[in-house]
């Protein structure tokens, strides 16, 4: 629901402002202006959202920077072939083409800042499947509702199925996660889970952490680092941090298991393998 929130939020913006300007009487040059503005919002909240609900502003800024230039270009494109496709193959197969194609830049765009194949790959299926359907929605409700609600309600369902479907992929195909179960910082919540998406992976007080641990003076900038090593993920302490590995210090590397209790100044998380979960 967290992803699917964002992207309606962004559909709403982006139908406030292209709105007024919807009156053009050239039909690629309103798709076009379309297309971009729908595009560059459900991306700028697609790709900021997660790093804005953990006051990591600087990563929100680059992910919402780098992903609009994407949901810009994938969105002007997607309607412009998409009215294309309009033309050549009717209305229904011709607007789920161009969403499709819309949604598929758009997810990418929001995985994009991540670093992250795996993120790039849930945004990119997750956008493919949200913006079929959101295409679908847009032909039904255009043909119900009057232009300008149809419209409204169908681009704010686009981004929340973009938004959706792009959380569910991701949920779906997770390997590994660290989940809290108690901590003494002001982000890390009781139950959050952080997917380890990356093949390497930092956690420390520093806001460019992939695992931010915010006002706990006990965690170092940069306090231990988990690295993808074929099908396991290894820890380690950096930066002169303590690390916990079901209570008992750490001095270098561990190849964890699921179950395994890490425990890094006052955060306690544990470590889940879904692969490991499933061969037990």
């Amino acid at each position: 629901m967290f992803y699917a929130v964002a992207g309606g939020l962004g559909g709403f913006g982006a139908w406030g402002a292209a709105e007024p300007f919807l009156g053009i009487r050239s039909v690629y040059g309103r798709d076009l202006l379309l297309g971009a503005l729908i595009g560059l919002f459900i991306t700028l909240f697609l790709a900021s959202i997660e790093a804005l609900s953990v006051d990591q502003w600087r990563q929100a800024v680059r992910g919402a920077s780098s992903g609009a230039i994407f949901g810009i270009i994938g969105g002007a494109a997607g309607l412009v072939l998409g009215e294309y496709a309009f033309d050549l193959f009717g209305g229904l197969a011709g607007r789920m083409i161009g969403w499709t194609l819309l949604g598929l830049i758009v997810g990418l765009g929001a995985g994009w800042a991540t670093r992250s194949n795996a993120r790039r790959r849930n945004g990119a299926i997750g956008g493919v499947i949200g913006g079929a359907l959101g295409g679908l929605t847009y032909q039904l409700l255009t043909g119900i509702f009057p232009q300008a609600f149809g419209r409204a309600i169908a681009i704010i369902v686009l981004g929340m199925l973009i938004g959706f479907f792009i959380g569910l992929v991701g949920e779906l195909l997770k390997r590994g996660w660290l989940m809290v179960v108690r901590s003494q910082s002001r982000n890390a919540r009781e139950g959050r889970e952080y997917p380890l998406a990356k093949p390497v992976m930092t956690i420390g007080r520093a806001e460019e952490s992939d695992v931010g641990l915010f006002g706990d003076g006990a965690v170092k900038p940069q306090h231990a680092i988990i690295r993808r090593d074929g099908r396991t993920f290894v820890i380690s302490p950096a930066g002169g941090g303590q690390v916990l590995i079901n209570r008992q210090p750490l001095a270098g590397r561990h190849v964890l298991k699921s179950g395994d209790r890490v425990e890094i100044g006052g955060t306690l998380f544990l470590f889940r393998d879904r692969a490991q979960a499933s061969a037990g």
